[in-house]
């Protein structure tokens, strides 16, 4: 009886232990028990950019196991690492010290999947020809740090069969996280495949980091996050890629120049800058991605062949300063909202393309965004020549350089192409964008695809210039287009169905100004003015005659203050122009380059000029008010 009594009460010291402890988890909290988390392990699911181990580019390397690599082989001092066939074999947790020269062979990582690892790249230099010259094949994580002022190299040349059947594809190869971080260098060449892999999480917070790859120079599958490094990568498919259907690109802080065959940032899922610098060349996108791009802060500059942004859903802008060169189009998704930053972007075709998130190509003699319905402006049934300098004969039609054929584009004349029609007549089809690839139809995605698509300006300082397409809106929306702050600046050369400003106004879009600055100058041929539900007011003013590149236009109020001034880089026809001080009732003086029209704004927002725009719900004026100032020629003026 005696042992069963002691059983019973050591089974009641189990239970009163276990809740004690039980409690103890629930509120251990609000005892002032501190919970040891560690972020580094694969398990944990926190959200952390960066653990403190990723940041700790300076660890203390007393104690750690010495690898001097010699050649074909290596001297290992210290315990957990070994030399076999050519190859260094790290197969325990702990700290590791690189240096030397290894010709033709791997450094090696097998230890368990709990394994914590710490490499510490001291001027080493590893070179293989059958596979990976750093092969993470198993460990929780793994820190290679680049030791101060070290210059450490790592070469793939080729890769033997057994490596790419079992998915080795980098020069740095790692099935499991990997961090790379310190202060030193580390430059890879990867002729054969791509640079840096991580299977999992791949983190670059700190050193100088140049890769050369014959595919994507950093690949990651789960995410890929980067804070004060110095990034150098060139190329032939991908500059950055992250392909995971749930994968992120996160950049804190740092540096970042890409040259790409492809994509210069390429994600599965998303995309957040949050700092840094960074310089991309693609010859497609500059960045592209799935999901949402998001740029909060930084400086971009963004050189493509096609898009300079591209997102299959949403990109939002709310800081920073971007800047396009040159693009095919300049930012492109199903919906665009900026809130802040500084965006410059000089396209080929659209600056801001809000159409559902597919590319498109458009034809010759049709307009890049929607059909034109009510409200809008109508084709004339001339089009001057010499549109760019201002200079013309009233009647005369615009005809294509010498050698140029405007025939049937590739592939011939989409279905709804109406050969009698005038230009603008004819609602527009979705054709192929560059590479040939087909486009959803605007009309479909505006009126009832099931994707809303819009672009929605409230704050920041957008600036698109293109002055050479003939076929080109600055802003182009296939839904609605809303200014509620910001300031927007629009130049298309004055040549074809070059629209300013453009939303699907035939299916459902809008486009509405409550705040912000606007000057946007194009084509008259299809322009297009702010809605009457607008609650700013806007002025639409059409120019036949046309006004040459460099004219500054200015809009001052009845007492002679300028309220809005601003040189205009292209030709054009067309002005819309909108401030936060123009009120209705009130009369305003509209100046172009020697001219002037005195306006009283009877309306919200309505047209003016002496080119009729249909169906715009304003007055329409035939330029009986506009008077010749004195003007000062300039040296370089052309349309005298």
């Amino acid at each position: 009886m005696s042992t069963h009594r002691h059983f019973d009460a050591i089974c009641v010291a189990v239970l009163i232990v276990t809740l004690l402890i039980t409690l103890l988890f629930m509120n251990g909290e609000a005892l002032g028990i501190r919970v040891i988390v560690d972020e580094d392990s694969e398990a944990h699911s926190g959200e952390t950019w960066f653990t403190a181990n990723d940041r700790n580019g300076a660890w203390d390397s007393t104690g750690a196991t010495q690898i001097t690599l010699s050649g074909s082989s290596a001297e290992v001092s210290g315990g957990g690492a070994y030399v076999l066939d050519g190859d260094v074999v790290i197969s325990a947790a702990g700290k590791y010290v690189l240096s030397g020269s290894l010709q033709d062979g791997s450094v090696i990582i097998d230890a368990d999947q709990s394994a914590k690892i710490w490499i510490l790249l001291n001027s080493a230099d590893i070179s293989c020809s059958d596979g990976p010259c750093l092969d993470v094949e198993q460990a929780d994580k793994v820190f290679l740090t680049l030791a101060e002022g070290s210059e450490n190299r790592m070469t793939a040349t080729a890769f033997s069969a057994a490596a790419t059947e079992s998915g080795k594809d980098g020069a740095l190869f790692s099935r499991d996280d990997l961090t790379i971080n310190g202060s030193g260098s580390l430059t890879v060449s990867s002729p054969a495949a791509h640079g840096v892999v991580g299977n999992d999480e791949l983190v670059i917070a700190g050193g100088t980091l140049t890769v050369d790859a014959a595919m994507d120079a950093l690949h990651a599958n789960d995410s890929l996050h980067i804070a004060d490094a110095a990034l150098n990568l060139t190329a032939g498919d991908d500059g950055l890629a992250v392909t995971g259907e749930a994968s992120s690109f996160y950049l804190e802080s740092g540096k970042i120049t890409v040259t790409a065959t492809d994509k210069g940032i390429n994600a599965g899922n998303s995309i957040l800058i949050a700092g840094g610098e960074v310089t991309l060349e693609a010859e497609d996108d500059g960045l592209s991605a799935v999901g949402n791009i998001s740029i909060q802060a930084g400086e971009l500059t963004v050189t493509a062949g096609d898009d300079g942004l591209h997102s299959d859903t949403s990109i939002s802008i709310s800081g920073g300063t971007l800047l396009m060169p040159s693009c095919y189009e300049g930012i492109e998704a199903k919906t665009i909202d900026i809130s802040g930053g500084n965006i410059t972007i000089y396209p080929q075709d659209d600056g801001l393309n809000a159409n559902g998130g597919s590319d498109s190509f458009q034809f010759g003699g049709m307009h890049g965004g929607m059909g034109r319905g009510a409200g809008q402006g109508s084709v004339p049934p001339e089009m001057p020549e010499n549109m760019e300098s201002g200079n013309f004969t009233e009647g005369e039609r615009p005809q294509p350089p010498e050698g140029m054929d405007l025939g049937t584009p590739p592939g011939g004349m989409p279905e709804s192409a109406d050969a009698g029609m005038a230009p603008g007549e004819a609602s527009e089809t979705a054709g192929q964008n560059a590479a040939g690839t087909a486009a959803e139809s605007s009309a479909d995605n505006a009126s009832g695809s099931g994707d809303e698509t819009w672009i929605h300006i409230s704050g920041g300082s957008v600036t698109v210039i293109n002055d050479s397409a003939r076929d080109a809106d600055g802003l182009d929306s296939n839904g609605d287009l809303i200014i509620s702050g910001g300031t927007v600046r629009v130049s298309l050369v004055n040549s074809g169905s070059n629209s300013a400003l453009d939303c699907a106004s035939e299916n459902g879009g809008v486009m509405r100004i409550s705040g912000g600055t606007v000057v946007a100058c194009g084509s008259y041929s299809m322009a297009e003015g702010f809605d009457s539900s607008s609650t700013q007011c806007a002025i639409l003013y059409n120019i036949k005659r046309g006004v040459a590149a460099g004219r500054t236009v200015r809009l001052e109020d009845s007492e002679g203050n300028v309220l809005i001034s601003y040189e205009v880089p292209c030709s054009f026809s067309s002005l819309i122009i909108s401030c936060p001080e123009m009120v209705q009732g009130e009369t305003y003086t509209v100046v172009i380059g020697d001219t002037a029209e005195e306006i009283t704004l009877e309306e919200v927002s309505a047209s003016y000029g002496d080119v009729q725009s249909e169906g715009f719900g304003g007055r329409m004026n035939w330029g009986e008010g506009m008077q010749f100032r004195p003007h000062t020629p300039r040296i370089d003026d052309s349309d005298s």
